[in-house]
Parts: C-alpha cells; structure tokens; sequence
C-alpha cells in the first residue's frame, strides 16, 4: 500500500492520540509521511514514541526537522537489515546432556583464559569490555537521576545502616504461571468460554459496587436508558480502533454473545481499546442504529493490600532498617556487542551500595540483538547453545553479586524476547534446574528467585507486581481517548488502564507479537492490587502516584549503542504500627517510598 496522507486525515490521526500539532506544522507532516511512504496513523504513532523520549510536547516545524532525522535513521537501518529474515529462534543450536552442562561450559574457555580462572567459570576475565563496546563506555552523565518520587524523604535515611533479613514471596502462588503448565494447546471452545467467564465476573463485581444501578442484557432495544456490561472489540477484521467502528460485546449466558455498535459522540471524555471491560449508560431503542452513550463506567481500581501491625512489626525488626530495591529491564547489553557490559556495572553499583533486592526483568538473551538473531551463539570463537550464553554472561555475574553481598536476593523475570526460553504469554519461570546448576554455593540458591511473567510477591509485606511484556506501548498503540482538559500524563494514564482492568495484559487481541493463551487468562491477571507496579516499557521512563500505588517504568538498562536506566527503590520503616497485633493498616507505599531512576 502506498503511503501519504492528507492534513485532515493527520489531524485526526493526532487528535485521537491526544497528541498536539501546530498548524502551520500540518504540511510539513504531509511531506513526511509522503517521503516516508507513511499513513497518517503510522506517523502519529511514530510521534508519540519520539515525542515522550525527547520530551516533546507540540509537532512544531523546528520539532519536525528533528523528528525527520529519527526516521530517515530508521529507514536506513530497515533497509540494511531487509534481506535478513526477523524470526524468534526457540531452539538451541547445539545439544547437550543437562548433568554434563558445567564440564562443558568449562571447556568452552581459551587455554589463556583457564590459567586465569580462579573459580570455575566465573573468572572476571570473562567480562572485559572490547573494542566494540566504545561507544558504551563513552556515555556521559552516568550516575545521573533523570526522575525521582518522595526525594524529599531522602533527609531522613541515616547513614549507617545494618541491613538483616528480608521475606520475599510470591503472592497467591495458584494463579501464577508455572513450569509444568502445558500451553498453546487450548482448543477455540476453551478461549470462549475463558473469555466469556472473565466477562461475568467483572460484570459481577461492578455490580457489587454498584447495587443502584440495574444492569440490563446488551441488544435488547428499550427507548429508556439502560447500562450494559460488555467487551469493547473492534468492528473492522483489521486497522486501528476508531470512533467509527467501536462495538460491545456482552457475555454469553446473558445475551448470547451479541456485539452492538457504539455512538460516543455525546460522550464528553473516554477511553477505550479492544479487550477493555466497561459499562455503558445510554439508549438503544432501535437494532438499525448504534447505541446511543450517555457515560462510559470504568471498574474501580480496588484498595491496595493490608497487613497486620504485628506482621509488619515483626517484619521490620528483623530487619532493621530501610529496604532497599533494585530494578533493572533489559536488553542487558548494547547491540554492537554481547558482553554484557552494562549489566556488569549494574551489578558492580549494587556491590557497592549493597540493596536487599535485585528485580531483573528479560529480555537477557534478547531475539533481537544482532549476535542472536540468525539463531546462533558464540563465546570466546566457540558456537555454544542459547543457555552456555545465558549461564557465562547472567548467571555467572549473579554468582559474583551472591558471594560479596550476603543478604542480596536476586529475582529473574523471562521475557518473550528470551531466546532460550518459552514464547507464551504468560510466560512459565526459567527452569530451576538449568538456572542455578552453576552457582557456586546451595545457599545462593535460597537468595535466586525464578518468578514468571507477569508475576505478583511480596518484600517485607510489600506487594509488587511486575511484566516484561511492553503493555503500555501496544495500550498505546491500540487506545481510542478523547479528554478535552485532561492534565494526566499519558504514561500514567495507560498504567491507570492497566490497575483498573485488574490485569497484567488487558488487551485483546494484542498488537504486536504476543501469544496469549487464554487457557491461563487467570494467571495474567492481578491477585490483588499491588502497592508497587514495575512496567518496563521502550516509551519514556518514569515513576509516580496512580491510584494509590506507585508505577514505575525504569527504562532499559541498554538502548542501542548507548547506556539507558534503572530504578533504585527505598522503602522507609512504616511509622503507623502503635497498637494491637491484630490491627490491620495499609502499607503506605506512597508515604514511604523514595524512588529514584539512574542512568547505569
């Protein structure tokens, strides 16, 4: 298809984003998407991704030229990268017999690099930086806190602190994704019926916390008002979701699965995207014609957790002082190179500054990066399975970061990027085997936490949730909002989708390239509302209040040729735990959580 637009159909393109063009700018984003062979879609979608990384608020004329410079780059990198076929490589090159692993990844070292081992295969030696990495080390401003929450309550860390130990555990263990799940055998008739039971139970609980209102069954015409519970879905087999074509769908033992079209013109602010639960307000008095909305109604986001005052108290005392989080997505290395140089600094910080938790969040053997993507894997001039890679580069430096700080825990996320590791959402933990056969000590094995995707636990009664799955860009992708005098930040806003859905992927269908299963819908959904929710997204990075739990998106930890960013987390002692044992009081995350977001 021919690319090109016109001015109205680029100003309704942005409109729908809520994005803002100058309209003097209007011709020149004509020209682009012309020379770019680009729809007024595309180029919108195209601007917001640059304009959140670059801090842009407005498509000026100056604003533009800058902009024209990003995609002329990524033509030319399309265009050498053309004849290579882009697939997700699931297997390993190379077999090999799993108790053998260890004796064979030792005799993948050079002579010279054996003599210089003085442990195994966890010779610091293995780490050095090459020539390529140049443009890494070349970085400036690292260090840096590009974003921070709560920095005022910095004053009241000390400086002297003896950390002791932590409790770290997963929440509701049942509905997370496990090892021994069998995916991507659901039959159509099991998708169905998974789809259609979420529906009731959200319409269920909407109906709790709205007893007044009576719901009625979605498609039976009645000239009164009537609210409905329903899916929204997308009329149109292909393309953006769109005023025009914007459909509910209700449950099936209600109303036979029927889908009605929308008219939202009279709706003053919404926001809406296929696979979103909603209840509508309005009249449908003829089954020609759309139903009219009066109101949107979004599910209310549901009270973070609380504990006990003895829990708590007893938490804190054993450990004595403040927790302190690291979090960090990937890639873990630049694309000229794996040797995984920034997630050796990452660490070497954490040596240093010595936290109570680790988060590491895949992609770590990422299907996209240049060494990996045509299916094969070296080290040291030797071709060595998908899993060598990810033992010698992850595992080995996690080894280090285990035997200098005692108390660390460590807690590895897979992504679907992850070559050597099941492609489903949700995604299964790394096998626990495979993983930690090469740790140097049992007793790191206690402090390695192999958590699916997405995955819901617990820090000293703290509850974070956490995805690798870049929710927020295909929300945003995906999303049809109108808000005339909204003063939310877009980043927040789609976070605040995510909580109220009370799911970790609350799109359907995806966007982009992720399988969901449905058969393990439950197991993508939240449990309970987390106090802390990590989003790590390719879109700006950022961290804040939204409804009362903290978001934060820390960025990835390496961004093409140059470093990018992490989070540091430091949880104060709650200071609300007079009284009895068996009080119950709130976490009070927001009150007590200094955030801040580094570069590496």
């Amino acid at each position: 298809m021919r690319g090109g637009a016109s001015v109205d159909e680029i100003a309704a393109a942005f409109g729908s984003r809520s994005l803002e063009v100058a309209t003097d700018a209007l011709d020149t984003c004509v020209v682009l998407c012309t020379e770019f062979n680009l729809s007024g879609d595309a180029l919108a979608d195209h601007w917001d991704a640059y304009s959140m990384n670059a801090s842009v608020a407005v498509a000026t004329k100056d604003a533009l030229a800058s902009f024209r410079t990003t995609l002329a780059d990524k033509a030319i990198k399309k265009e050498k990268t053309k004849p290579i076929a882009k697939t997700m490589v699931k297997r390993e090159p190379l077999g090999e017999t799993p108790k053998k692993r260890s004796a064979a990844a030792t005799a993948f070292q050079s002579p010279d690099a054996k003599q210089l081992k003085p442990s195994g295969m966890f010779s610091p030696s293995s780490f050095q930086s090459p020539p390529s990495a140049a443009e890494y080390a070349g970085r400036q401003n690292a260090g840096e806190v590009v974003d921070s929450f709560n920095a005022a309550l910095k004053a009241k860390l000390s400086e002297e602190t003896t950390p002791g130990g932590i409790k770290l555990k997963l929440v509701a263990p049942e509905k997370h994704m496990r090892s021994a799940s069998n995916f991507m055998y659901t039959p159509s008739a099991e998708r169905a019926i998974a789809l259609d039971a979420q529906l009731v139970a959200f319409q269920e609980a909407l109906q709790a916390l709205h007893p007044d209102i009576e719901f009625g069954a979605l498609g039976d015409p009645s000239p009164a008002p009537v609210t409905v519970v329903g899916r929204i879905v997308c009329e149109a087999a292909e393309g953006k979701l769109n005023s025009s074509v914007v459909q509910l769908e209700g449950a099936r033992h209600l109303c036979g699965g029927q889908r009605v079209q929308l008219d939202l013109s009279k709706v003053p602010s919404f926001e809406v995207f296929p696979g979103k639960i909603v209840a509508v307000e309005g009249i449908y008095s003829d089954l020609r014609n759309p139903m009219t909305v009066r109101q949107v109604i979004d599910p209310s986001v549901l009270p973070t957790p609380t504990s006990t005052k003895g829990e708590l108290r007893t938490l804190q005392n054993q450990h004595g002082g403040p927790v302190r989080i690291f979090t960090a997505a990937g890639p873990f290395t630049p694309n000229t190179d794996a040797n995984y140089q920034p997630l050796q600094d990452l660490l070497a910080v954490a040596m240093k500054e010595q936290p109570d938790v680790v988060i590491l969040v895949g992609p770590f053997i990422d299907a996209n990066h240049a060494s990996f993507k045509d299916g094969i894997a070296m080290y040291e001039d030797t071709l060595v399975s998908f899993d060598d890679i990810f033992l010698l580069h992850i595992m080995a430096r996690i080894n280090q970061l285990l035997a200098a700080v005692p108390h660390v825990h460590v807690v590895l996320i897979p992504s679907l990027r992850d070559v050597n590791h099941a492609y489903v959402y949700p995604q299964p933990p790394f096998e626990k085997a495979k993983t930690l056969e090469t740790l140097e000590s049992p007793s790191y094995e206690k402090r390695v936490h192999l958590m699916p995707n997405p995955c819901t636990f617990s820090v000293q009664g703290v509850v974070i949730g956490v995805t690798s799955s870049d929710i927020l860009l295909e929300l945003g992708g995906a999303e049809l909002n109108r808000a005339p005098q909204s003063t939310q930040q877009r980043l927040f806003r789609l976070s605040e989708q995510v909580l109220r859905q009370k799911s970790f992927f609350p799109l359907f269908p995806s966007t982009a390239e992720t399988p969901l299963d449905l058969k393990y819908l439950p197991q993508y959904q939240m449990p309970v509302t987390p106090d802390i929710l990590i989003l790590p997204s390719v879109l700006n990075r950022f961290c804040g209040s939204v409804q009362n739990t903290l978001c934060i998106n820390p960025g990835q930890l390496s961004k093409g040729v140059a470093g990018g960013t992490y989070a540091q987390v430091t949880l104060l002692p709650h200071e609300n735990l007079a009284g009895a044992d068996a009080d119950v009081v709130s976490h009070d995350v927001l009150k007590r959580a200094i955030t801040e977001i580094m570069r590496i």
